[in-house]
């Protein structure tokens, strides 16, 4: 065969080849036909109220898509998965958007509606709306599942605009984590991390976990491990084109600003409320490092980096944002009850969130104690997103002793939406240690058994996955989460129950298998 031959067969071989790489992943339909309307919307008493709305086409179609489709990928690796399916979802949203800007418009020029904003972790959007301009958007092409996403936003209920109450961090260099510089606390040995970085010498290199919370506090321990967003500068413009300005270290979607500081630590800190500190001591179990001022290493995962996110209603921006960064776990130490069918909308985000490469973490909740005023009952004494199958990754708490804390939710959950028909399910997925922990004040004084709440069991996971990624950032979320259960050191009743889940986490078993798939 002539040479040239050869090349122009070997050049249609490799366009063909890639034009398969470039073609989109299969996309679906959601089941059914007509549009389906929120139940809640029509028992709620107002004119005016929040909505968010559902097309047709979307990745994952029918509520049992996220097993099935998990299959499909076996051989492909985490981040080439990310990629695509990023790029599937945008295109998605692009498309729906080109369709039905028109006729939005018309309605948003009508003040029929208001805040609009569309959103691509699910195909659809969210606006504030008359109730008599309802029907129009039922007729909307591609408008599948009409959703009630709550009260609308008044003078009263919108949160004012609040100033900075503290800068930013300078950038410093990072120093490297050495295992024998600080002592670990009790709770990282217990989980075996500290055997992960000295056998395995892996600390959470390359990992970012975006944690969502309600107020960060900065310390040495937690600006060692501060994420910087390459694609931004602090000159007050927006760099990268997302419409964020600023976003360098996290942002905070509800107030629209980059700082994440809203509650300033007081002068005393023995009257420090856990809700000014409940941002810094999650980031601190995850990636805190020792310092000079403190004698304890806090954090599971001290070489990985940390992001901020605060958003209330906001939610899919916050989810979006840190798709966007790379991130690798999303942490959630927060509860959201009584959502209804909503809570349809916060899984299929979290399951389109996974094919996106990212592990969502949560603790199981603090609502088991009969008598307290945040006492539920089971199916429902987990809340979201801690009640969301598979996606969510949620620990339950025990205490130094192993014993069960008695606070700690406990499962099954059962989820009867209008999408999703799993009935009882079991939850949660594995235990870490939630009470008396020692909590790391910002001057790096420690004090002893001040920490109590699935909060912090949350981010033992969350810390722990943080390592299994160091080692192995193929991974993909289905694959950490199987291994993270096959793992667990049974703790409770023989076997699965729904207080204690598989067991506690051990992280240096996690972290062999994941090597052992490397």
């Amino acid at each position: 065969m002539k040479p040239f031959v050869i090349l122009t067969l070997l050049s249609i071989l490799n366009a063909t080849l890639c034009a398969q790489e470039l073609l989109p992943l299969k996309t679906e339909k959601l089941e059914g036909a007509g549009v389906w309307e929120d139940p809640r919307i029509e028992a709620f008493p107002r004119n005016q109220f929040r909505i968010t709305v559902w097309f047709e086409a979307q990745f994952l179609g029918d509520g049992k898509a996220y097993l099935r489709r998990t299959k499909e990928f076996d051989e492909m690796g985490r981040n080439e998965l990310r990629e695509k399916v990023i790029r599937i979802l945008k295109a998605l949203s692009q498309k729906s958007q080109a369709s039905v800007g028109e006729s939005l418009n018309e309605l948003a020029v009508r003040n029929a509606i208001s805040n609009l904003e569309f959103h691509w972790i699910v195909n659809g959007f969210s606006c504030q709306i008359n109730r008599d301009a309802l029907e129009e958007v039922k007729k909307i092409p591609g408008v599948r599942m009409i959703y009630f996403a709550g009260p609308a936003e008044t003078r009263r209920n919108q949160r004012p605009a609040a100033k900075p109450v503290a800068s930013p961090p300078k950038k410093t260099e990072r120093e490297p984590f050495s295992p024998e510089r600080f002592k670990p606390n009790w709770y990282i040995t217990a989980l075996k991390a500290d055997q992960v970085w000295k056998e395995h010498k892996i600390a959470g290199e390359g990992v970012l976990n975006v944690i969502h919370d309600g107020n960060f506090i900065l310390s040495p321990s937690i600006e060692a491990t501060l994420f910087r967003n390459p694609n931004e500068t602090e000159n007050g413009k927006d760099d990268s084109g997302n419409g964020l300005i600023n976003d360098i270290h996290g942002y905070d979607f509800s107030l629209n600003r980059p700082q994440l500081t809203r509650m300033a630590m007081p002068k005393n800190s023995e009257k420090v409320s856990g809700s000014v500190l409940h941002g810094h001591q999650c980031a601190a179990i995850i990636c805190g490092k020792g310092t000079e001022e403190s004698p304890h290493q806090f954090g599971i995962a001290p070489e990985s980096q940390w992001a901020g996110v605060l958003a209330s209603r906001r939610v899919e921006a916050a989810i979006e944002w840190a798709i966007e960064q790379g991130a690798d776990t999303y942490s959630m130490s927060f509860s959201r009850p009584n959502l209804g069918d909503m809570r349809s909308h916060w899984r299929k985000m979290m399951e389109h969130g996974a094919f996106c490469g990212v592990h969502f973490v949560s603790g199981a909740g603090n609502f088991a104690m009969k008598g307290s005023p945040s006492f539920a009952p089971v199916p429902v004494q987990m809340r979201t997103p801690e009640d969301i199958p598979h996606v969510v990754f949620a620990a339950a708490g025990i205490q130094k002793d192993l014993s069960r804390t008695p606070f700690s939710s406990q499962g099954p959950v059962l989820w009867e939406t209008a999408h999703y028909k799993d009935g009882l399910v079991d939850k949660p997925e594995v235990v870490a240690f939630n009470f008396r922990l020692p909590q790391l004040l910002p001057d790096g004084s420690v004090k002893e058994q001040a920490s109590n709440g699935n909060s912090f069991a949350g981010p033992m996971f969350c810390g722990t996955i943080a390592l299994m990624l160091s080692a192995n950032p193929e991974l993909k979320p289905w694959e950490v989460r199987e291994i993270i259960i096959s793992t667990a050191r049974d703790v409770g009743e023989s076997g699965y129950d729904h207080q204690t889940g598989h067991g506690l986490i051990d992280a240096y078993a996690a972290v062999s298998e994941a090597i052992n798939r490397k």
